[in-house]
């Protein structure tokens, strides 16, 4: 319509020559069209052959690669599930390797591009825009090989490096080509390094970058630093087999438990978010790498008790609020809400055989065969024991998260006191803090680790309030944080599974870590440095690439996300099935051959 106004709107002599201009860009159009299109068809072709070649061609090698770890291997037989994890790794390596090659052969294809007329009468006058469109096509169409658009490049690039990554992972804690050592019991270079820690820590100090004069309590990057430098303390612990502080260790625990009530209670009060979608991210964050690590190192799911305590935690927070989520601005109905779950989780841990009668279903999940404790028959001892430990100060969390409006009000208000009333206030309210937590010290946490580990489930939010008021109690307290355990904080998850097999070595299937990695013998010191800086390189590796593949694998839409789920169900059954037709297939290759029958 608009060529049409604009040709009837022109001189005849120039509409003329117009449209014999016209008429020979079409003619141009069509055949640069025609054999752009015949040189795309063939770079589409040559792209599938190479991919298809290339992946075809990366299986043999994998398959050397995987013959050789289990040749180097401490373990002896694995189990269908492994070996169709392992099927599964070498799938995506070579589906990776095979589009990488093919799209770097589409990157050589012809582009489509404008039509330059050189005619000297077409000089002055620009050529319209519906002379630039090649059949209807004005840019170059998306790159894809088979079903695959250039655009999932990134995943399947994170998808390989997650493969390499598990290959590390097994290659450091099951085979014998990295050595193990004992471990060293020095209570002076614990307390050395963490202090040289926290130095670094002080010196990575900076302010929150707000515009607003009033800083608003326990903000992200206080929560992150809060976990950071908990978590350098927890893994310390574990490298140096520091057992004088196993309270404390209980206490990080606990507040991470804390956080997980408070941090979820928050999002949902505040965004009323129920949607299965954001739910579905949670879960994914909190399991997907679990997932892979159980299943290739042949652990079960509860040596990593961090992983099943906070989805267990984050569904008791998730259901609560949802239930009648449209009254949760009525702050009795709230109230009530947290009020039952309290007393329905006394009644699970408290009253005797409850907790049995529920979570015994789930036994196989939950379950647990410590190889260093065969005295505990039950199952389901180790994660009732470590569940029971933190299992209310989760709902503390919830109770602070509802009360932040309140005590935000207070703490600004507090800030715009007098300077005189304003120091006695706030002393008032350290003062009282301190003999609350000085109480708490000399009463529960001085005692032996049995003893503590009976009240601690009922006091452990003392100290956890008593942190949170010390660490708010100022405006400028809470404008500061230490970037350095900021950062630690966003990988607690995968510094604490890492770091039973690639920081140390556990005594095998279902152990613990108590074993030190050997890069360099003898070197104490470079060798901590040298597998510390790979460690907390690959943990940071696999939180970027655990969100890149969230992103990627989980939608938004909920009948995309119901159809990936059974996408998902279906190729773990299918790489079970080739895992067990490969354990059946092994297990036949090592039987003795039957003697000859006797004439």
């Amino acid at each position: 319509h608009k060529a049409g106004a604009a040709t009837s709107a022109r001189p005849p002599a120039t509409t003329a020559r117009y449209r014999a201009s016209s008429f020979r860009h079409g003619h141009c159009a069509e055949r640069s069209a025609s054999s752009g299109s015949e040189a795309l068809v063939r770079m589409s072709l040559l792209s599938h052959v190479v991919a298809l070649g290339v992946a075809l061609a990366a299986l043999p090698c994998y398959y050397a690669i995987i013959s050789f770890l289990a040749s180097t291997s401490e373990i002896e037989h694995h189990t269908p599930a492994q070996l169709g994890v392992c099927i599964f790794y070498g799938a995506v390596l070579a589906v990776w390797a095979g589009f990488e090659a093919g799209f770097f052969v589409l990157r050589m294809q012809p582009k489509y591009e404008e039509i330059d007329d050189n005619s000297d009468d077409m000089e002055a006058e620009p050529v319209p825009e519906e002379a630039r469109v090649l059949n209807g096509v004005s840019k170059h169409p998306e790159s894809r090989i088979a079903f695959i658009p250039k655009t999932q490049l990134p995943a399947l690039r994170a998808s390989a490096e997650f493969v390499l990554i598990m290959g590390y992972v097994y290659l450091c804690d099951r085979t014998t080509l990295v050595a193990k050592g004992p471990k060293e019991l020095s209570s002076l270079r614990f307390w050395g390094l963490n202090l040289l820690i926290l130095l670094a820590g002080l010196a990575s100090l900076r302010a929150t970058p707000t515009a607003e004069t009033h800083v608003k309590p326990i903000q992200r990057d206080q929560t992150e630093e809060w976990k950071g430098w908990m978590q350098v303390m927890f893994i310390l612990y574990h490298y140096f087999a520091e057992a004088k502080i196993y309270n404390a260790i209980r206490l990080y625990i606990a507040a991470y438990v804390f956080l997980t009530g408070f941090g979820n209670f928050s999002y949902y009060y505040i965004k009323q978010d129920f949607t299965i979608v954001r739910f579905a991210q949670m879960m994914w964050r909190l399991n997907f790498f679990v997932f892979f690590v159980c299943a290739t190192m042949n652990n079960e799911y509860m040596l990593y008790y961090i992983c099943p305590m906070h989805t267990f935690f984050t569904w008791g927070v998730y259901l609560t609020l949802w239930a009648g989520n449209a009254l949760n601005s009525n702050d009795l109905f709230l109230l009530f809400k947290i009020a039952a779950l309290l007393v329905l989780t006394a009644v699970l841990y408290d009253v005797n055989g409850v907790f049995g009668a529920v979570f015994q279903p789930a036994a196989a999940l939950l379950g647990f065969h410590d190889p260093l404790h065969p005295e505990f028959t039950d199952s389901l001892h180790e994660w009732f024991f470590r569940s029971h430990l933190d299992h209310l100060v989760w709902i503390f969390g919830m109770l602070c998260a509802y009360c932040f409006p309140w005590a935000d009000r207070q703490l600004q208000r507090l800030d715009e006191l007098p300077t005189p009333t304003r120091l006695a206030a706030r002393s008032g309210v350290v003062g009282a803090t301190l003999l609350l937590g000085f109480h708490w010290y000399y009463s529960a946490f001085v005692l032996g680790k049995r003893d503590y580990n009976k009240l601690h489930p009922y006091t452990s939010w003392i100290p956890i309030l008593c942190y949170l008021v010390l660490r708010n109690i100022s405006n400028t307290m809470r404008r500061y944080s230490m970037h350095l355990f900021s950062w630690c904080g966003k990988v607690t998850l995968e510094t604490y599974i890492l770091q039973f097999h690639i920081w140390m070595k556990t005594t095998g299937i279902n152990g613990s870590p108590k074993f030190l990695m050997v890069w360099v013998p003898g070197w104490y010191w470079l060798n901590m440095s040298l597998t510390s800086a790979a460690f907390l390189f690959v943990s940071y590796r696999v939180f970027q690439i655990t969100v890149t593949l969230r992103d990627a694998c989980i939608s938004k839409n909920l009948a995309s996300l119901g159809r990936g789920s059974l996408g998902a169900l279906a190729l773990i059954a299918l790489f079970y099935g080739a895992g067990c037709l490969a354990f059946s297939s092994l297990a036949a290759s090592a039987l003795p051959p039957e003697a000859p029958a006797a004439p």
